[in-house]
Formats: structure tokens, sequence, C-alpha cells
């Protein structure tokens, strides 16, 4: 289970390589903890989406100790967190982090509405200052195509609404935050996470 104190010290880093980004992670911990699975069922899912990452995506950063993944898309982040769901399953959810910083208006909640009510998959949220694309389901008869569907429409909905989103309402698309170093897991979002493990 995740902690406040362990979501703040994850401090995301997206680094520049000369054609590519990869997406490093800074743990500000003395020393690196076991992975803390909370079912067996939990554990199997976490490493079927490991083998899929790596045969699908160039470069990822895997968070074992929280069971998540992290990884570029456009100009947006995703986070891959697998969560174990009763005894027998685990809910995998694609979240993007879309634009940070932005101040929460009754105009941003009505478009943001209106867009979930016309994507196919997935749904915007907002905790606090931070906007985020997400959609979830369940891991225990994971197949390949269920997770790049997942991963593309997260992905391109996040990357197609992210700088639309900042020029209307301000704030900062989640590569802008990487670069200026202030992207960490809001900690509202982990401590939600964690009060409902």
């Amino acid at each position: 289970m995740r902690t406040r104190e362990d979501t703040t010290s994850l401090h995301c880093a997206l680094l520049r390589t000369r054609d590519s980004f990869a997406l490093q992670s800074t743990l500000v911990m003395a020393s690196k903890r076991e992975k803390a699975f909370n079912t067996a069922c939990q554990e199997e899912v976490y490493r079927q989406v490991k083998s899929y990452l790596d045969e699908l995506v160039d470069e990822h950063f895997d968070d074992a100790e929280h069971c998540d993944f992290y990884l570029k898309y456009g100009s947006t982040v995703l986070e891959i967190s697998i969560d174990p769901y009763q005894e027998d399953d685990a809910v995998i959810e694609v979240l993007a982090f879309c634009v940070q910083g932005v101040e929460p208006s009754f105009e941003l909640m009505t478009e943001l509405l209106k867009v979930n009510s016309e994507v196919p998959l997935g749904a915007f949220s907002m905790d606090g200052e931070h906007v985020f694309f997400s959609h979830s389901f369940l891991g225990r008869r994971l197949r390949p195509e269920q997770l790049i569907a997942s991963l593309d429409v997260v992905a391109n909905v996040s990357d197609e609404y992210d700088e639309k989103l900042v020029a209307k309402y301000g704030g900062e698309t989640a590569i802008d935050r990487l670069r200026s170093g202030g992207l960490r897991p809001p900690v509202q979002l982990a401590a939600r996470k964690a009060d409902s493990n």
C-alpha cells in the first residue's frame, strides 16, 4: 500500500536524450524496498503487464514497489497501476497526467463532462488543480489487445486535449511540468488510491 511519504518521495524526471526522451525515476529513499503485492493475482497481472510493455514500448519506467509503470506519449505521461480487486482479480488503471496546475472552474468542469460523454473508453477527472484522463479494467484474463486499446485511447485522448485545455484554461501539460522539474504524482491522488486498497 502506498503512503503519503512514499508518494512524495517518488519524483518522475524526464531526461532529454539525443533523439528521444527517457523516463527515469529518482527515488529519494535511503534503500529500495521489496515489491509488496497484496494478492497473488495482483502479482500475476503485474508481471503480465510488464511483459507486454517490454514488448510494446521502447522506454518505460517500472516502479515495482508500488506496482506502477510510467511512460511518455506525445505531450502526456501515462501511469499504469495494478491494484488488487478482491482475492482473485486485479484492476489495471491507465491514467494520463493531462493538465497540472489549472484553476478549477465551472466552464472547465462542463467541458470535461461533455468530452466524457463523447469518448468510447475512459473519463476525465479532476483532483485539486490537476486534470487526469483514465480507463480501468479487470486484469486477471488480460489479453495484449486490451492493454493496447486502453493505452491507445488514454494516450490519444489526453494528447489531443491537454494542449487545448491549457490554452483555454491555463496550467501546464505533463511534459511541460516534467521539463520544469515539477511533476509528481499528486499526494491527494495517491492517498485516495492508498485508502481504497
